[in-house]
This record gives structure tokens, C-alpha cells and sequence, in this order.
């Protein structure tokens, strides 16, 4: 995204500047144990009900490629429409003044931060219906979700638009889920663990917690250990699971 366009999208979704607030970060951690291993190990129980997602892009993985993430999460009666744009600066945008609608936060994978934008609207069951009643893929799909963003999430995609000459949304667009997620939280600590299980009982796992940016790298260190002496499994790799997931999802 350009200087000009990223300012533009800062002043649209943050609106004008406000007292400083504190950066944040989510700690994200990828886990290879067994759900029911994490589940024991950590002594978490259930947080609410399951929640159905369903991800949205194209079998090239085209908003993947320009940092995009869009995403329906439904649970129970409430669907909120989120689209994530990555490699933002956070530090370099106005604070938030309007959470849900719009934050920026620093997403940590491994010794890696990537700032993230991420805009939500809460839709309604009549526009929940007519997006599940859409079409599974196509330019007939692309026209629905464009029908439902608001003008920030339009916007914040038009910029992206301008960088690549793409159209607002690509006219292949993919349907891909549901997927079910189930969050589990600790009684005794901040962090929460979801749960995903893809079409094909695919799963990934991951531990998170929010915390300011400063202490971010001090406490993920604080929470690999912990994990070591719970025999709980880091994986590996410890990228972001976005990639990982829509790959599963087009098989």
C-alpha cells in the first residue's frame, strides 16, 4: 500500500488523531500436540460456543498474495464479516477510536511482527442468508460480499486495488469452509488456544494472548517454557496459519 492510500485508510477507519494509546500484539503460537493433549496439559475449558468460519479467496490465492483475509465468523445468531489487511505499520496509524469496527495490532509468529489491519461488520440473518444462499463461487459470490462490506472495508480493499490493478473483488472467488472453532480458555491465565477443524477433520491449533507491544517477545519467551514444561508440542513452523489453512481448504 502506498504512503498516500495507507494515510487515507488510516484517517477513514481510525478517524482523526487521538491521545496516544499503548501498541499492541497478539502473541500467536502454532501447537503439534493432540487438541486433547493441549486441552489436559493446560487444564483449559470451553470459552462459548463453537463458532462456524468460512473463508473467502481464490484457488490462486489472490487476496492471500496482497496480505487480504476475508472471513464470516457466525455464532448462534450473531456473523460478523472481517477483512484483515497485513503488513500495515500500526505505530505509524492513528489509534482506534471505534473497536470492533477497526484496530491495528501487531500479530507475532515466531520472532516475526506483522502489523495487521482488520475491519468487522456485524451482519444480520437476512444478509447472512443471502451470502450463504449465494453462490459457492464466481463473480455472483463477489457481488454479494461487495454488497455487504462497509465503506471502510471497501475502501481499505480499493487501495489494494490500486496497487495491483485487480478489481475490488476477484471475479474467482471461493466459498471455503465451514470450519469449526472452538475457543478454550485457562482459569488461571490470559492466554486462549483455538481449535480448528477444517472439512476432512484437518486441525490446527494455536495458543494466543494479547499483551502491549514492548512485552510481547518477554512473554511469548515466558509462555515456550511453560508449554516445554507441560510437554505440550511447539510446531516447527511457527508462520502464520492463514496460508496453511486456505491451502487445506482447496483440496
Amino acid at each position: 500500500m502506498t504512503r498516500a492510500a495507507a494515510a487515507f485508510v488510516a484517517a477513514l477507519c481510525f478517524g482523526p488523531p487521538a491521545a496516544a494509546l499503548e501498541p499492541r500484539a497478539e502473541i500467536q503460537i502454532n501447537l503439534c500436540s493432540a487438541p486433547s493433549e493441549v486441552k489436559d496439559a493446560l487444564k483449559l475449558g470451553e470459552k462459548g460456543r463453537p463458532t462456524i468460519v468460512w473463508l473467502f479467496d481464490t484457488p490462486s490465492l489472490a487476496l492471500q498474495s496482497q496480505g487480504l483475509r476475508l472471513r464470516l465468523r457466525e455464532s448462534g445468531k450473531n456473523s460478523d464479516l472481517t477483512l484483515k489487511a497485513a503488513g500495515q505499520d500500526c505505530r505509524a496509524l492513528d489509534p482506534p477510536l471505534r473497536p470492533p469496527d477497526g484496530k491495528c495490532e501487531a500479530d507475532l509468529h515466531g520472532d516475526s511482527f506483522d502489523d495487521v489491519v482488520s475491519l468487522t461488520r456485524r451482519i444480520d440473518a437476512s444478509e447472512r442468508r443471502a451470502l450463504s444462499a449465494a453462490p459457492a463461487s464466481g463473480a455472483a459470490l463477489a457481488a454479494t460480499i461487495g454488497s455487504l462490506l462497509t465503506r471502510e472495508q471497501r475502501a481499505l480493499l480499493e487501495t489494494r486495488r490500486a496497487d495491483s490493478g485487480s478489481s475490488l473483488l476477484p471475479a474467482d472467488i471461493v466459498r471455503l469452509g465451514p470450519s469449526s472453532v472452538v475457543s478454550l480458555a485457562s482459569k488461571s491465565q490470559p492466554y486462549e488456544v483455538e481449535i480448528w477443524t477444517l472439512p476432512g477433520d484437518a486441525q490446527f491449533v494455536e495458543l494466543s494472548q494479547k499483551v502491549g507491544r514492548d512485552a510481547a517477545l518477554k512473554r511469548r519467551d515466558e509462555l515456550l517454557r511453560e508449554l516445554a514444561a507441560r510437554s505440550v508440542v511447539v510446531c516447527p513452523d511457527q508462520a502464520s496459519q492463514a496460508d496453511a489453512k486456505l491451502r487445506q481448504l482447496l483440496r
